[in-house]
């Protein structure tokens, strides 16, 4: 009889790959996890910029073409008067196609949408803006233009309600291009 001695691994050998296994999965796990949170993070921040240029293209296009603005800061309403006469282009509001002589933008009584004209435009939740104010707030740009003009101040959280992140704070004016000389025709 011959007897053929057989090597295999001992335990030791066979507990120290598993460990060095579990090592390098978890170093992977880790690694994904991060990869995720920064795509979520870069997700947001890419909505966020699209909602903000959205309510500061649809405002200024508003604005821009308006003879009047009020604001009522009581009820957080930005009213616009647009000229009236076939050929002027009226206001309109986001997704409509319809022009008015006046709209009114303004937050819902919960301060959940911004609307035009009753119409929901903008949901504020976070990550993205979550207030929208309109008003002078006392700034000398609006004061000193010969136009109407109207300070609008936007507030944002970039991360979701449940983390922890700074609200910022964006502030920005939007003046008619209304002339006093216009008023009178």
């Amino acid at each position: 009889m011959n007897n053929q001695h057989q090597r295999g691994f001992t335990l030791i050998e066979m507990m120290i790959s598993m460990f060095i296994g579990l090592i390098i999965l978890g170093g992977t796990i880790t690694a994904y996890q991060t990869i995720s949170d920064v795509r979520e993070y870069r997700d947001n921040n890419y909505k966020l910029q699209d909602e903000l240029m959205y309510i500061h293209r649809e405002l200024s296009s508003s604005v821009k073409v308006a003879k009047s603005i009020k604001v009522s800061e009581k009820e957080n309403k930005l009213i616009l008067e647009s000229y009236t006469g076939e050929d002027i282009s009226q206001i309109r509001c986001p997704g409509s196609d319809n022009g008015s002589d006046r709209i009114e933008w303004m937050t819902d009584v919960d301060g959940e949408w911004l609307t035009c004209n009753g119409q929901e435009v903008l949901w504020l939740k976070a990550p993205g803006i979550t207030s929208v104010r309109f008003g002078d707030e006392g700034d000398s740009v609006c004061d000193d233009a010969s136009s109407p003009c109207v300070r609008v101040t936007l507030k944002y959280k970039p991360c979701r309600e449940k983390d922890e992140c700074d609200v910022q704070t964006l502030s920005f004016n939007l003046v008619s291009r209304a002339t006093s000389d216009r008023d009178g025709g």
